[in-house]
């Protein structure tokens, strides 16, 4: 159980380092030009466009397979019924 105690008083209280999380932002603003509701704007669509994209690649998916359907049984071999070859 000390451990534990002294793995949490030995962890660092800042999610990262400020001047650095400064210079990212400094960085994001030369690059897109304009204030921070740009940044968080593009970061929102990326965000959001994720799972839409999954979303959308298994519906088209599902479509696929409902076209094809499952396999008759004529078309499945059964393997019990062969032979085998030495």
């Amino acid at each position: 159980m000390a451990w534990l105690s002294s793995f949490i008083l030995a962890h660092q209280g800042d999610a990262a380092d400020p001047v650095l999380l400064h210079w990212i932002k400094e960085r994001l603003d030369q690059i897109f030009g304009s204030g921070p509701w740009v940044v968080v704007a593009i970061m929102g669509i990326i965000i959001i466009s994720i799972p839409i994209f999954i979303i959308v690649v298994y519906l088209i998916q599902s479509d696929r397979r409902s076209v094809y359907g499952p396999p008759e049984p004529d078309d499945v071999p059964d393997l019990r019924k062969q032979e085998r070859v030495p």
